[in-house]
């Protein structure tokens, strides 16, 4: 165990000089095996928690990252009275050049605590350091996400449409019969049902993006299996930020394909949202969409009685229903971008 610590101090001096000059802001991918889940969870923790202190961007893909520091954890067959030992290795990501590689044996994992810091510092000793003009490069490459021309998108989304009733035409807030004098009460109609969005999105000023987009979703208030279609303009203006951005954005809608139910539809709809986007790899972004449309003109349906054979007309008049429509936009989506600005 003497030796062992001895051993492990003196690279620690080496690797402590190389340290002091420039180490913050690069990017290291963890990645391990280990029969055991507890030395997987303690190596895999505790490598992160030292490269994150050491000034390191700990990546959540190999490919984001210029190395890879990588451990294993096996049986040792008894070495020096040690039941365990763990290989670590650093990795080059361009080539998957192996540029250093060492082991420690232990037999209990607390025995590995008081060296966690000198092993991990020992597997990064050989990590070049960058220059100034190098590292602003290397940061470029992970806001570049951000800041592209175009965007394709597709999301999934879970649109809440409202049809508040209006009292045009109805009496005591319902069709009604002459002939029997009676009524049938009518009430706001709400739906939910999912949908999906396509689009493709032109940044033409850093704080500044036109979308044009294709908005599908299920249903009319009749029937689940309508598919309705609409084109859509989003005004954006993105906030920026190192891993996420805020997008306000105006929207207008312009339907495409409308439920035969309907004898008048709004032309148009018009309403904001709100985008958070997070980086997902170095083009492209995962999101949260929020957004709220609202038609200036009523949604006209048809009276479902007239769709019935005459002695079924219970409540026949008046021919149409009026509502006033307006949509709560739920989405989650992805969005991929081309072209650095």
């Amino acid at each position: 165990m003497i030796k062992k610590a001895l051993f492990l101090t003196i690279l620690s001096l080496f690797a402590a000089s190389s340290f002091a000059d420039n180490i913050h802001h690069r990017y290291l991918y963890i990645e391990g095996t280990a029969f055991v889940e507890e030395h997987y969870n303690f190596f895999m923790t505790t490598f992160s928690l030292e490269a994150t202190s050491s000034g390191y961007i700990v990546t959540r893909n190999r490919s984001e990252a210029a190395h890879t520091l990588a451990f294993r954890v096996s049986s040792s067959s008894g070495r020096d009275n040690n039941q365990y030992v763990v290989k670590i290795s650093l990795f080059r990501n361009e080539d998957a050049f192996e540029i250093t590689s060492f082991e420690f044996f232990f037999t209990r994992i607390d025995e590995v605590h008081e060296y966690s810091r000198t092993l991990f510092q020992n597997a990064v000793l050989y990590i070049p350091l960058y220059t100034a003009e190098e590292m602003n490069a290397v940061q470029g490459l992970y806001q570049n996400w951000k800041n592209k021309w175009i965007y394709l998108r597709a999301s999934f989304d879970y649109p809440i449409t409202f049809y508040l009733l209006k009292p045009d035409g109805l009496k005591n807030g319902g069709l009604y019969n002459t002939s029997t004098n009676q009524f049938g009460p009518q009430d706001h109609k709400i739906m939910a049902m999912p949908g999906a969005t396509v689009g493709v999105e032109f940044q033409f000023l850093n704080f500044m993006s036109l979308e044009l987009n294709l908005e599908l979703s299920m249903g009319d208030t009749r029937t689940n299996l309508f598919v309705n279609a609409a084109a859509g303009l989003e005004l954006k203006f993105p906030i920026k930020f190192d891993n996420i951005a805020l997008v306000p954005y105006g929207v207008f809608i312009y339907p495409l394909n409308v439920s035969t139910i309907f004898t008048e539809f709004p032309l148009f709809a018009l309403g904001a949202g709100i985008q958070l986007c997070t980086r997902a790899g170095r083009n492209g972004a995962v999101f949260l969409d929020v957004k709220y449309t609202f038609s200036f003109s009523d949604a006209v349906m048809r009276n479902p009685y007239l769709d019935l054979p005459v002695n079924q007309r219970v409540f026949p008049e008046p021919p149409v229903i009026h509502y006033n429509r307006s949509v709560i936009g739920i989405g989650i989506g992805y969005k991929y971008g081309f072209f650095d600005r």
